[in-house]
Parts: C-alpha cells; structure tokens; sequence
C-alpha cells in the first residue's frame, strides 16, 4: 500500500496503520536526526519528536507532493530548530576531539599520485561526519541530505522548497570547505575534493 494511501486512512480514523509509516521511516528518520545531534539518546528523542509532529500534521499533508518529500521537509525543519536551540544555550553539537593525523591521511586517497584530486573515501566516518556537522547550516543539511541520506539534487530541492541550482551551489561550497579543512589539517595544498554519496 502506498505511504499516500495509508495517510487517508488513517485521516479516516484508522490511526492503528501510523506504526506502518513509522516503521517505513524510522531508521531514516533516526540517521538524519542523528547527523545533527552526534548522539544517539539525543537522536532517539528527536526522532520521536519527528513522528509526533509529522502525526499532528497529518491533515496539512497535501497529494501534490510525496509523502517523503513531506515527512523529511518536517525533519529537517525539526533538526535545524534543535540546532538552533543547541547553540542559544551555547552547547556545542560537536565532540571537538582532536584527531591523529594519520586518520586524516586514511581517508585523502592517492593525492601524490593524482595532485588535482583528492577522493574522500569512508564518508560514514566520524571524521567527515563531523566536518559536515561544522558548517554553516544551509551547506550542512544539504549535505547530509545528499551524502548520508541519498536524496538526489532535485529531492533536496522538493523538500527545501527551494530551485535545484541552490542546492548545486550549495554542495559544491559545501564540498570546498570540507576540503580547505582536511588540506589544512592534513597539510597538503590544493587539489580538489571529490566526495561520493554512501
């Protein structure tokens, strides 16, 4: 049964069939909160917060748009008002551990070899994690979006509502601070970074 299908019944009152749309979303709903808080209890409650709100706005839903399109337009709303909140009470979402630097070099692939560019491998990895989490938030969520969360350009744009070439320019700068970054940190100079969604 389709996501669209299951939300007009349940607007009819079989509200039993919400643990479908919760166990079709959960998992991705949890990793993309769990981008933002780096911590999993903090993550875990967001989450739920997520399914509350997206329940309570269940009638706003309109068919114009996939029913994804407007659950994760909710959570990404969700997650910026939490990183908001974080930084008002001046808590840092990041552990700021500093990192060897041989990690970094695990995950620069064969920059001598090809100095015009540097492949980020592994991006899962906490080191690239929190170097996403560390942007300026309009190249943050469009990059966990893309690079965790594989939403296309274009799904980014539907959700964001806002034009594909926003989000093009956004991952691409996006992109180049992470790499001024590692290159700092890694010592290196130049290249250019290619990064691939997981």
């Amino acid at each position: 049964m389709r996501d669209e299908e299951i939300v007009d019944l349940i607007l009819k009152g079989e509200t039993e069939l919400y643990a479908e749309i919760i166990s079709r979303y959960q998992n991705k709903v949890y990793s993309t909160a769990y981008s933002y808080t780096r911590d999993h209890e903090e993550a875990k409650d967001l989450t739920q917060e997520i399914f509350i709100k997206l329940y309570n706005n269940l009638g706003s839903f309109k068919n114009k748009a996939q029913f994804s399109t407007y659950l994760f337009r909710i959570a990404v709303n969700k997650c910026i008002d939490w990183t908001r909140k974080k930084r008002a009470k001046t808590i840092s979402i990041l552990s700021c551990q500093n990192e060897e630097e041989a990690d970094i070099y695990d995950f620069i692939a064969d920059y001598q070899s090809n100095p015009e560019e540097i492949f980020l491998r592994h991006e899962n990895s906490d080191i690239i994690r929190e170097e996403i989490a560390k942007l300026p938030e309009i190249y943050k969520t469009v990059m966990i979006m893309f690079y965790f969360q594989d939403f296309s350009p274009q799904e980014i744009a539907d959700i964001l509502k806002i034009p594909r070439k926003t989000i093009d320019t956004r991952l691409f700068r996006g992109r180049n601070l992470i790499k001024k970054r590692l290159v700092h940190n890694s010592g290196f100079g130049g290249g250019r970074v290619v990064m691939q969604p997981s």
